[in-house]
């Protein structure tokens, strides 16, 4: 139990450098991309990275079903069992790359009908700057990607998350010089695949350095292989859902409206996606000792956790939404300029599309810890096409704000209708899905009073036009107050509304037993 703690320990901590450091120094990347080149560049980068993120899904989930699969023999320390899972994943991830080089290379010719009006910024060959991508991330499957399962089934994720830093840091660095020394875009594109070699080198050499004994030799059972191909199939239909969230909007925004309003529109998720890629960590570190607790504590228990868990999390999720709603326009105004802002009505689907998606996360925790991916399927699947179908239609009568939408209302029918669905049938079995979403309905509640009452007060306070550029300090001063106002609203409303249930108290002698190490 030591052993488990001081690991989680290790992982939370490093997870949240790496997060931190990985989420500011993209984000000075980017800023380079916008000031020195413009947002067609940013939104060609942002075009590729999707096309290739939905290539990824040939991974198919394995990496995943690998790990969850392993757990069991590093527990029992079967060594010959680890090393044929390994074997295995390695031809795995062999074809996968040559999988992706083929079908990224036969998508070639279509190119050229996902920018629209087929216009490059600077005269840009789209086939070359499309096979800087390619290949970067080929090389990612296929130089060693296999062994970063290794320390992941030993919950050592803290040993990728170092690594990652690094790779991060060199990757930004080495883009940063060379935009700003060379003025060569064509080079910029070849430090991504050269950055990747690099990392996935030093992660090939730290995972051998620590793990010796464990090497690429023996057979999986057929046994086993029909079990993971189950346990696959269920993730990869997880995962087509996830791809189809951002990077199918990407798509739609450039075929239909153009490069630089997919520009415009990946400013502002990349400030949604650095914050989501905290509460993603935080989801992360609490899986294992959810599915500790699930295999041996009750239903009841762990129900009664859930309750405790989403009153926390969808509290500072009230507070992210409410700071987020006061704090995007002046952050765009401050670091795009005003001529890269998109209107209130984008600003307001992503702060709905933001609040939908972590309504859904804890609720995610106990399906994933339960290995409810194959019960899901046919959700994730309806998911999917739901959101393709909805993207067209709505894109052509509302632009960016109804491809949002769109996925706002696929993503909703799923994380509040039908996932607690499927999670109380399969597991808690105690028919209460109808009071998860009245404490849902509640939490919303407070969310828009919050977030209403903190909107109006901040447009009367500090209104967008005290945001100048060329005047630093007023920006930040108007950005520090906005951040205070929304903050202080959302903790007398949350006060008021909550402060005499039982939730209240509960959650407090919880978080107060985390902070003194009893919990």
């Amino acid at each position: 139990m030591s052993d488990r703690t001081k690991n989680a320990k290790r992982n939370i901590v490093f997870g949240f450098i790496q997060v931190l450091i990985s989420m500011v120094l993209p984000f000075v990347v980017r800023t380079i991309i916008l000031y020195r080149y413009g947002v067609d560049y940013s939104g060609l980068s942002n075009l590729f990275a999707s096309v290739l993120t939905v290539l990824s899904l040939m991974e198919l989930g394995f990496g995943v079903a690998i790990v969850y699969c392993m757990y069991k023999p590093v527990a029992e320390k079967d060594e010959e069992q680890i090393c044929a899972y390994l074997s295995y994943f390695r031809k795995v991830y062999l074809v996968v790359g040559l999988l992706v080089l083929l079908l990224g290379l036969s998508l070639m010719p279509v190119l050229p009908r996902l920018v629209r009006d087929a216009t490059m910024p600077g005269g840009l060959n789209l086939y070359f700057c499309y096979l800087f991508f390619l290949g970067n991330t080929v090389i990612s499957y296929v130089l060693f990607g296999y062994v970063s399962v290794i320390p992941l089934a030993h919950q050592r994720r803290d040993i990728l998350s170092r690594i990652d830093l690094f790779g991060s840091v060199l990757q930004c660095t080495l883009s940063s010089l060379v935009l700003l020394l060379t003025h060569n875009f064509y080079l910029y594109l070849l430090s991504l695949p050269l950055s990747t070699v690099v990392h996935n080198l030093v992660l090939a050499y730290v995972v051998r350095k620590r793990y010796p004994h464990i090497r690429c030799r023996g057979v999986l059972s057929e046994e086993k292989k029909k079990d993971l191909k189950k346990r696959v199939c269920g993730i990869l239909i997880n995962k087509i859902t996830g791809v189809s969230r951002n990077s199918i909007d990407n798509m739609c925004i450039s075929a239909f409206i153009g490069l630089a309003v997919t520009g415009m529109y990946n400013n502002y998720y990349f400030v949604l996606a650095a914050i989501l890629s905290f509460s993603s960590m935080l989801c992360r570190s609490l899986m294992p000792g959810v599915g500790n607790s699930i295999v041996l504590e009750t239903p009841e228990k762990n129900y009664a956790d859930m309750r405790k868990f989403n009153f926390i999390f969808m509290n500072c999720g009230t507070w992210a939404v409410t700071c987020m709603l006061c704090l995007f326009q002046p952050f765009m105004k401050t670091w795009a300029g005003e001529d890269m802002m998109l209107g209130l009505p984008v600003v307001l689907s992503i702060s709905a599309y933001f609040y939908i998606l972590l309504s859904g996360e804890i609720c995610w925790v106990y399906e994933e810890s339960a290995g409810l991916w194959w019960e899901c399927r046919y959700i994730m699947i309806g998911e999917a096409v739901a959101n393709v179908i909805l993207n067209i239609l709505l894109c052509k009568f509302f632009g960016v704000t109804g491809i949002i939408l769109a996925t706002v209302v696929s993503v909703f029918t799923s994380n509040m209708i039908l996932f607690p669905r499927v999670v109380f049938r399969e597991y808690f079995k105690n028919g209460k899905a109808w009071e998860y979403r009245k404490d849902h309905l509640l939490y919303a509640l407070t969310m828009l009073l919050a977030a209403g009452i903190s909107f109006f007060a901040c447009h009367m306070v500090l209104p967008l036009s005290m945001i100048d550029r060329a005047n630093i300090p007023m920006c930040i001063l108007c950005l520090g107050g906005r951040l205070l106002i929304s903050s202080s609203i959302w903790v007398m409303v949350a006060w008021l509304l909550w402060h005499r249930t039982e939730r209240y108290k509960n959650a407090l002698s919880w978080i107060g037993g985390v902070i003194r190490k009893k919990a």
